[in-house]
């Protein structure tokens, strides 16, 4: 029974009101703990202890445009729009190549921050800790609108602001360097291609220009000339030699009508013989000219393609867009970000007063039930 009403009374001690009377009782204490706590967080959170830092910020937008020549060159197409602001993938894109080693590596290097971080290099784990020091003081994260914030915290306002902006300028050359190495890549299987294309191109003129010298210059239509005439001089010595006969019967030897129809049967002979050594010569050399003719056309179609590839090819090579759009740029802060002293203040305060007040209603308690 007794035990059960000093529950009670405990229970009863802890409400709410009985808990203001406990704060009124005890409130010269708490407001000495709260006074000594507000004055050593305020004194402990001063530049003597907590070095201010500054905070500088770049905020950019990944361009869309991965290929120069298909964006200036090719097909109209929204997606390679050079002037078009990057989306989502290209933020993360973005985000993976700051969040590199080499660019990390780099700006720890440019700016020295192992002497810059106060991080001897005969110290244990020298890379480690610098990596943590650079990690902690620089992020990258993707905003709600698709764009990059690069943060630089340093207690040097003009350190942090050269930082962010090397950063992005890194982040920019970085992505060239990898498309660069790519496009390289690609131009040297192209070139190859191309340089074989005009091989044969040569190769098939060589093999052209020596049918030329056999006086093949087109098939079809030589054959069709050919052929033309070697008819009309095979019809004409039909005729002639059918008529001379009948000639010969009426008239005299010598007579002109004869000598000229003997005339034009000789030479109609030697014209069909002509034409036949020239129609043998085209039917010997006409089927290569015809496959060369073939070759040649489809060669010329494949090499134009190919050349308007190269020439592509060469763009990507040697020129360069760059790979974001810069919102804001970095500049010196002129007013620390680090530490926030005021937050300090209140909640080493608060958290004093929590932390008393847990102390002494325990130390009441714990009065009590001896007491009981």
């Amino acid at each position: 029974m007794n035990e059960n009403a000093n529950s009670v009374r405990r229970a009863n001690y802890l409400d709410a009101s009985n808990l203001f009377i406990f704060i009124i009782k005890w409130k010269w204490h708490l407001l000495i703990i709260g006074v000594l706590a507000a004055l050593s967080s305020l004194i402990f959170s001063g530049p003597t202890f907590i070095k201010p830092k500054f905070k500088s910020t770049v905020i950019l937008f990944p361009s869309s445009t991965n290929s120069i020549s298909k964006a200036l060159l090719g097909a109209p197409d929204e997606e390679s729009d050079v002037l078009k602001f990057g989306k989502e993938e290209q933020a993360e894109q973005l985000l993976q190549i700051l969040n590199s080693d080499e660019i990390r590596e780099r700006v720890i290097k440019q700016f020295d921050l192992m002497n810059h971080y106060h991080i001897e290099a005969n110290s244990n784990y020298p890379l480690t800790r610098v990596m943590k020091e650079f990690e902690s003081n620089v992020s990258f994260e993707r905003t709600e609108f698709m764009s990059v914030k690069i943060e630089v915290m340093d207690e040097d306002p003009e350190v942090a602001a050269n930082m962010a902006n090397t950063i992005s300028d890194l982040v920019d050359s970085m992505k060239t360097k990898i498309q660069h190495e790519r496009a390289y890549q690609s131009f040297i299987i192209v070139e190859a291609a191309y340089k074989d294309k005009l091989k044969r191109m040569n190769e098939i003129e060589d093999s052209m220009q020596n049918l030329r010298a056999h006086g093949i210059f087109d098939y079809e239509s030589q054959s069709a000339m050919y052929n033309e005439e070697y008819t009309k001089a095979s019809s004409i010595y039909e005729n002639e030699k059918a008529s001379l006969p009948v000639l010969e019967k009426y008239r005299k030897e010598d007579d002109t009508l004869v000598i000229t129809t003997k005339a034009r049967i000789k030479g109609a002979e030697a014209k069909m013989k002509t034409m036949k050594a020239q129609l043998d010569n085209v039917a010997k050399y006409g089927g290569a000219n015809v496959t060369m003719a073939q070759e040649m056309g489809w060669q010329r179609k494949a090499l134009a393609d190919l050349r308007e590839k190269y020439a592509k090819a060469r763009i990507d090579l040697d020129q360069t867009l760059s790979n974001k759009f810069v919102v804001n740029k970095a500049l010196k802060a002129e007013k620390k970000s680090y530490p926030i002293r005021w937050l300090i203040v209140v909640f080493s305060t608060l958290s004093a007063l929590f932390l008393s007040v847990i102390l002494l209603i325990g130390v009441e308690s714990y009065a009590q039930f001896k007491r009981s």
